[in-house]
């Protein structure tokens, strides 16, 4: 893409993010004046759009105004649709609540602004009015192959039985002796098919959680037992830019390239990009891995890209790029300036190797 769509895209975030609380007041105000009158409607389905329902369609819609592929908005609409259908809520509240939105943008941004952004809500509006829905569950594109144990692995994390995932794992493990293999078509399948049944109403936020945390405890134990090649004397640095708490995914890329002989540093979740900076000044990877979790990542991952090559410029180590919103739009990473970009913990490590 060109610098000056980019900077049009980044004009277009900046604009919806400085009318922000103004739009959220507004839309919010109108759908309460627009049921004043009428009774009161007990449980899910006479739910209405809260402050926090909107300012979040808006936090969304400013990332998604950043990115040069509107589907992104589109997918997110779709998503959030399923997740209130599958809790009884009314899903033509969200259609009322886009409608208002693309509303008082249309009063409120400049015609070059409003474009992309009308775009986007027209089609997520347009989502919202499609009668088939996609055979792939979203967010689930570049997925692994998934290993046959993969079912009675998903059972266990759901019962927050540590004991049986565990089991589960060293059984699979012994058989076939790859770490990265058990990461990542094993446990990345489980906890992608575990979101998937919260999205579903199907399990509470808890049961996610405590999936994740049991996920993360048997991959730290199994992990000392992996097939270690040889030090190969290459470094690599693995970072979760700002603002992203999501890191299980990331951890399993550094351990694949440890496993793989590279000295690793991994720096976790919400690493400020001036601490990035810092730590590669300090140590000189090679590489530097940096992951996203959601759409609202992607300016902060384009811009540690950015600030990477700016502070090191010849010397800059190669970068890759990887997560869910990178994975769910192929090329989305040329846009983040990335060097290259990693599906999984195995794809990344034979993708600079």
């Amino acid at each position: 893409m060109n610098p000056s769509g980019c900077e049009a895209m980044d004009d277009g975030r900046a604009s919806v993010e400085a009318l922000a609380d103004d739009a959220v007041e507004w839309v919010t105000g109108e759908i309460i004046s627009r049921y004043a009158d009428r009774p009161s409607i007990s449980g899910t389905l006479g739910r209405l759009p809260t402050r926090q329902d909107v300012r979040e369609q808006v936090s969304f819609l400013a990332a998604a105004s950043a990115a040069p592929m509107g589907d992104y908005f589109k997918d997110y609409v779709r998503w959030l649709s399923a997740v209130q259908k599958s809790r009884g809520a009314p899903v033509q509240s969200l259609g009322e609540s886009l409608t208002l939105l693309r509303a008082f943008f249309e009063n409120r941004l400049e015609p070059a602004m409003l474009s992309p952004v009308a775009s986007m809500l027209d089609a997520g509006l347009g989502a919202l009015a499609e009668e088939s829905e996609r055979t792939q569950p979203l967010y689930h594109a570049h997925l692994p192959e998934s290993l046959p144990e993969v079912n009675a692995l998903t059972q266990s994390l759901l019962r927050g039985d540590i004991a049986t995932a565990r089991s589960l794992a060293l059984r699979a493990f012994t058989e076939r002796g790859d770490y990265v293999s058990i990461a990542t078509r094993m446990f990345q399948p489980a906890l992608y098919r575990i979101g998937l049944l919260w999205q579903q109403n199907e399990i509470t936020v808890a049961q996610e959680h405590l999936a994740t945390a049991i996920a993360q405890n048997v991959l730290a134990q199994l992990y000392p037992s992996a097939a270690f090649a040889p030090s190969s004397g290459r470094r690599a640095l693995f970072a979760a830019v700002a603002d992203n708490e999501h890191a299980l995914g990331l951890r399993m890329v550094s351990d694949a390239f440890e496993v793989a002989g590279w000295s690793v540093q991994y720096l976790g979740a919400n690493t400020p990009t001036e601490a990035l900076l810092a730590q590669i000044d300090a140590w000189r990877p090679e590489v530097v891995g940096l992951s996203a979790s959601l759409v609202q990542h992607l300016s902060e991952l384009k811009r540690a890209v950015g600030s990477i090559r700016d502070r090191f410029g010849t010397e800059a180590p190669k970068i890759i790029v990887g997560g869910i919103p990178i994975n769910q739009i192929d090329g989305i990473w040329r846009w983040t300036g990335a060097d290259v970009w990693g599906t999984d913990a195995g794809k990344a490590v034979a993708a600079v190797s």
